[in-house]
């Protein structure tokens, strides 16, 4: 099995808003700490900046040999006292690797291949309390982490053995708002809309009666995982009560039974 290059995407909701009663969708663009929606029309995609914005931390080395042996061993080690979890092939190799979200010295979320490689990606959220993350492999091959504070979510992607930040249309940061922490969106998560996993930015928006509507939309993330664009939004459900399971998963982030990792809270 070859190695793949792989990018994590997330939907964002902008004319959905409108549908369903919310206001002040930040589209695709990111730029600003929250939820960012896709517009019903598409966002034009840009050029991508190449793969010379990838970030890593500055204390772990990233790899540079991808072959079907997976990303070359580095020498480096999950942080001792980490959250770790078995998640699905992300280097090619076709073996589980480890995800972890470390709080010692620092918030960083990783992962560690079965090859024998550990790449850490540095926490880029302010949030107080709990912050988690999880990666996943989308329908077109790319590898996406979310990672979030009860907040806010960023986008960022496992590309080459290393981990680039995605950006939206304008060249800023693809984010999603969580919890009602804006008006844009409350959560993101994943969907087998088309056969495979699919990145989704949900809106949950509260009618005249109390109830939830909520709208889906479908987020795509480029090749080198440098760039995410607005899809399709959709309603996909309306009249449910606060209490009601969908309502309560549109307010976080996470990707159906794929493993979230977090650090304690206190």
């Amino acid at each position: 099995m070859s190695v793949h290059m792989r990018n994590l995407g997330l939907p964002v909701l902008l004319a959905a808003c409108v549908a369903v009663g919310v206001t002040g969708c930040a589209g695709p663009t990111g730029g600003t700490p929250g939820p960012i929606l896709p517009s019903a029309t598409g966002a034009t995609v840009m050029p991508s900046a190449g793969p010379t914005d990838a970030t890593t931390s500055p204390s772990t080395p990233t790899p540079t040999s991808t072959t079907a042996t997976g990303c070359a061993p580095n020498g480096a080690s999950i942080p001792a006292g980490a959250d770790t979890a078995t998640i699905e092939d992300v280097d090619g190799d076709g073996k589980p690797d480890v995800e972890y979200y470390s709080e010692s010295p620092t918030f960083e979320y990783g992962i560690q291949t079965a090859s024998g490689a550990t790449i850490s990606l540095a926490d880029d959220l302010a949030g107080p309390g709990r912050h988690g993350g999880w990666s996943a492999l989308l329908e077109n091959e790319t590898v996406i982490t979310v990672l979030d504070d009860g907040r806010t979510a960023t986008l960022h992607a496992f590309v080459d053995c290393g981990f680039v930040t995605t950006k939206g249309v304008d060249g800023n940061p693809y984010r999603f708002l969580l919890n009602g922490f804006g008006e844009t969106g409350t959560g993101v998560e994943c969907s087998d809309g088309n056969g495979g996993r699919q990145l989704i930015g949900v809106l949950a928006a509260r009618d005249s009666s109390g109830n939830y509507g909520i709208v889906n939309t479908v987020v795509t993330v480029s090749g080198d995982g440098l760039l995410a664009t607005n899809g399709t939004s959709s309603t996909v459900a309306t009249g449910l009560p606060e209490s009601d399971p969908q309502v309560v998963a549109a307010m976080g982030s996470s990707c159906g039974d794929i493993p979230k990792v977090q650090t304690s809270g206190m």
